[in-house]
C-alpha cells in the first residue's frame, strides 16, 4: 500500500492516459474497430507523453507563479472526467461479460434455448444503453462539479457539548476553516469572500486546520494580508498541514507570524482566557508531505495533555483526523481536522450518507464523530487541490457552539 501511494501520481498519469484512449475508442468504435493491438498501445503512449509534458509544464508554471491558463485547465477537466467514465465502462463491460457467460452456460445446460439469439441481442442493446447513459450522467455531473458545484459554500452550524466545559462556557462559538490551498486554484477576491463569510458569523474563536498554502509557488506575501482580516473575539489559531510542508513549512510559519496576528501552533499549546473560563488549545504539527498516510499516534499529544490542568476543556487541532482515537482516550473534548476535503467528489448514499474518495485513506472522512464523550469534526475545506471541482461536497465553514446536553450524530 505504501508503494502504491508513494507512486500514486505516476500511476494516476498512466490510468488517465489509458482512460482517455478508452473513452476515445468508445466514442469512435467504428473507425477504430480494425486498429491492431499495437495501434492501441501506441495511442495510449502518445496520450501519456502529452500528459507527462503538460504535467511537467504545469509544475514549472506553479513554481514560477505563472497562471496555468484556461485551456490546460479544460484539458485536465476532460482527462479527469475520462478517468471516471472509463472506470464505469470497465465495470459495465465486466457485468456484460458475466451476464453473457451465464446465458451461455444456461443455453448449454438446456441444450437449446428458444429465442436465445433475440435474448442475447437484447442484453447487448441493454448494456449499450446502460453504458451510454452512465457515461452521459458522469459527464453532466462533472460539468456541474467544475462549474456550480465548486462555487457552493456550506455553513455547518453545530451545537456540541464539550467534555469538562463549565456552564459559563456555553454559547462560545468556534469557527473552523481548513484547506485553503492558497495557490493556482484560489484568487485574492475568492479568499476575501471567504474571510467576509467567516467574519459575518461573528465567532469568538477561529481555527484554521492546515493546508493554508498549496505548494512552493504559493504567493504568501499577496494572500496572507487578505487572510489576516479574519477577526474573532479571542483571535485566530492556525496549524499547518502536509501541503504547507510542500510549500516549505518554515517559510509558511514565518510569513504567517510576520503578516498576520494569528497564533501558530506547531506541536504546542496555548490557553484562551474566555469570559466563561479557560479553553486549552493544542495544535499538532503535520508529519510531512506524505498525503495518504494517516497519523494515528502523535507523540507530542500525550506529553501536552499531561501538562494541562485536569478537568478543564481541551480543543485539539490536528490537520489529519486519524489521531482522534488517541485524543479521545486522552480526554480531549473536541478535535478539529481537515485534510480529506470530504473527498471533493461525493455520491449520495442511503441513510443520508455521502460516499466519497476520502474513505480510501481514512475512516474519518468527513463530518462529526463521537467516542467516549469526545467529538471530532472533519471539515470539507474551503479550497480545492488538483482539480477545481466539487461534487456533493460543498466548500465548508463550520460554526461550533458550546451547548449543554448530549449529541451523537454524523454529518453527511
Amino acid at each position: 500500500m505504501r508503494t502504491f501511494f508513494g507512486n500514486f501520481f505516476r500511476i494516476l498519469l498512466v490510468a488517465v492516459s489509458i482512460s482517455e484512449w478508452g473513452v476515445l475508442w468508445w466514442l469512435l468504435q467504428r473507425p477504430l474497430a480494425t486498429l491492431p493491438l499495437a495501434g492501441h498501445v501506441l495511442g495510449v503512449l502518445v496520450i501519456w507523453a502529452v500528459n507527462r509534458a503538460l504535467a511537467a509544464r504545469t509544475q514549472r508554471m506553479q513554481r514560477s507563479r505563472s497562471p496555468v491558463g484556461g485551456l490546460p485547465r479544460l484539458y485536465y477537466a476532460v482527462a479527469f472526467t475520462c478517468l471516471f467514465c472509463f472506470s464505469f465502462l470497465v465495470v459495465t463491460g465486466a457485468l456484460w461479460v458475466t451476464v453473457k457467460v451465464c446465458l451461455g452456460a444456461i443455453a448449454v445446460e438446456a441444450s437449446t434455448m428458444p429465442g436465445g439469439g433475440m435474448l442475447a441481442n437484447g442484453v447487448d442493446t441493454g448494456f449499450r444503453w446502460l453504458a451510454n447513459a452512465g457515461v452521459g450522467g458522469i459527464v453532466v455531473a462533472f460539468a456541474y462539479g467544475y462549474t456550480f458545484g465548486q462555487r457552493r459554500i456550506r455553513i455547518t452550524r453545530l451545537p456540541l457539548p464539550l467534555r469538562h466545559a463549565p456552564a459559563s462556557l456555553q454559547g462560545l462559538q468556534i469557527a473552523q476553516i481548513s484547506d485553503l490551498h492558497i495557490g493556482q486554484n484560489l484568487d485574492r477576491e475568492q479568499l476575501a469572500g471567504f474571510v467576509t463569510r467567516v467574519n459575518a458569523l461573528q465567532p469568538d474563536l477561529i481555527c484554521i486546520t492546515g493546508d493554508i498554502a498549496d505548494g512552493p509557488g504559493s504567493d504568501l506575501a499577496t494572500f496572507f494580508p487578505v487572510l489576516a482580516r479574519l477577526h474573532a473575539t479571542y483571535g485566530v489559531i492556525a496549524i499547518l498541514g502536509n501541503h504547507d510542508h510542500y510549500a516549505h513549512v518554515d517559510r509558511v510559519e514565518e510569513q504567517l507570524r510576520a503578516l498576520t496576528p494569528f497564533i501558530v501552533l506547531r506541536d504546542a499549546w496555548t490557553t484562551i482566557r474566555t469570559a466563561g473560563g479557560p479553553l486549552h488549545v493544542v495544535g499538532l504539527d503535520d508529519r510531512g508531505p506524505d498525503w495518504a498516510r494517516g497519523v494515528t499516534e502523535a507523540p507530542y499529544l500525550n506529553g501536552a495533555l499531561g501538562t494541562i490542568p485536569i478537568g478543564e476543556p481541551i480543543l485539539l487541532l490536528s490537520h489529519r483526523p486519524d489521531v482522534f482515537p488517541q485524543a479521545a482516550a486522552g480526554g480531549v473534548s473536541l478535535t478539529l481536522s481537515g485534510h480529506t476535503h470530504g473527498g471533493q467528489i461525493g455520491l449520495p448514499w442511503f441513510g443520508g450518507r455521502t460516499r466519497n474518495l476520502a474513505e480510501f485513506i481514512t475512516p474519518f472522512d468527513r463530518g462529526l464523530y463521537e467516542r467516549h464523550g469526545s467529538y471530532l469534526y472533519v471539515n470539507c475545506g474551503l479550497g480545492v487541490t488538483a482539480q477545481r471541482m466539487r461534487l456533493c461536497t460543498p466548500r465548508e465553514i463550520t460554526l461550533i457552539e458550546v451547548a449543554p446536553g448530549a449529541l451523537t450524530q454524523r454529518a453527511a
